[in-house]
């Protein structure tokens, strides 16, 4: 399937973003600026709309069966994903990098890590995602058949009101910090959908987009859903930060797609580049950088942080490149 510029440029531009949230992390800035960097962690949000799409639009070009659909994309994601847990395991023995441990590794291997909060950050806590995407895997055929059964809007209708009914559930039970239950698919069932229903209006559209926002409205969209974004996460307590999503992913594409429009040439090859690696990008970023800071003890913080991020596409680049190859060879 061709690959759509924009969605590229939109893959790149989060998946940059999450990696700097993390490494500003490392800062241990003070507040507000702790909320502020939040913000680039939003880009989760945009990577399972952009998955949603991505899935049913390949599905509307050519459907699959259940099986055939599961083989494919759960290895297409967890076999890279566990070589890199096994890598870390392996590290692990020698450099304290995580603490090993056969149940937390058989997790990873087994991916019961997903419902245990005591081991969904072992080997790397960013892999939380990987164990929600594959829960969306399991449950896209069924999603598929009735997105085509169903009215855009009130399809879209339906994925709200399954991740509102989940967050009720997640804040009665108290369990709000937990990110087994703050991030189960459920949460992000809404920009899963939304995804889907944006692929379907493509296909419709004879594969193309016929909506051209002016980047005035869009600057001004995002603008707003960043302040909303913001008053919610830092004056709404626990449930504030569990509605937030709305707003962070409408102000975070906003401006994604601001920046896209600009068409300034170095950033957008930047980020459509970084789009084509984005999952070895995802998977070996916080590797890296826990290395990095293990050798260098914390010294020199920022040349630490500017040398990793180089080491990062390096090696993503590379690893890209084998992932690829199982591909081919796996036939997927």
């Amino acid at each position: 399937m061709r690959r759509l510029e924009i969605i590229e440029f939109l893959k790149g531009y989060a998946i940059f973003t999450i990696m700097i949230y993390h490494f500003l992390q490392i800062l241990d800035l003070p507040n507000p600026f702790q909320h502020f960097i939040s913000f680039g962690g939003t880009g989760v949000h945009l990577f399972v709309l952009l998955s949603g799409f991505g899935l049913f639009l390949s599905y509307l070009k050519k459907p699959t069966n259940y099986v055939t659909f599961l083989k494919k994309r759960v290895s297409k994601i967890y076999i890279p994903y566990v070589f890199i847990v096994i890598i870390s395991a392996l590290i692990s023995f020698f450099i304290p990098l995580y603490q090993n441990s056969l149940y937390a590794f058989g997790g990873h291997v087994f991916l019961y890590k997903m419902f245990d909060e005591t081991i969904i950050g072992s080997y790397g806590y960013p892999l939380w995602f990987i164990s929600m995407i594959i829960q969306f895997y399991i449950i896209f055929i069924p999603l598929a058949s009735i997105a085509k059964k169903m009215k855009p809007i009130d399809f879209i209708m339906l994925g709200i009101t399954i991740s509102f009914i989940w967050i009720c559930l997640v804040l009665t039970l108290g369990k709000e910090t937990e990110r087994v239950w703050n991030s189960f698919f459920l949460q992000f069932m809404w920009e899963f959908i939304l995804g889907m229903v944006i692929a379907l209006k493509y296909a419709e559209n004879n594969y193309e987009f016929n909506y051209n926002p002016n980047r005035i409205y869009l600057l001004v969209l995002g603008i707003v859903g960043c302040v909303t974004y913001g008053v919610l996460a830092m004056k709404g307590g626990v449930v504030g930060k569990m509605i937030n999503d709305v707003p962070a992913l409408i102000g975070y594409s906003a401006i994604a797609i601001f920046i896209y429009k600009l068409k300034i040439e170095s950033i957008n090859k930047f980020f459509i580049y970084s789009g084509h690696i984005s999952f070895s990008i995802y998977l070996l970023h916080t590797l890296i950088l826990s290395i990095a800071l293990i050798f260098t003890n914390g010294a020199y913080i920022s040349i630490v942080l500017c040398v990793s991020l180089v080491l990062i596409y390096l090696a993503s680049f590379y690893y890209q490149k084998v992932i690829l190859s199982v591909y081919r060879f796996l036939k997927i």
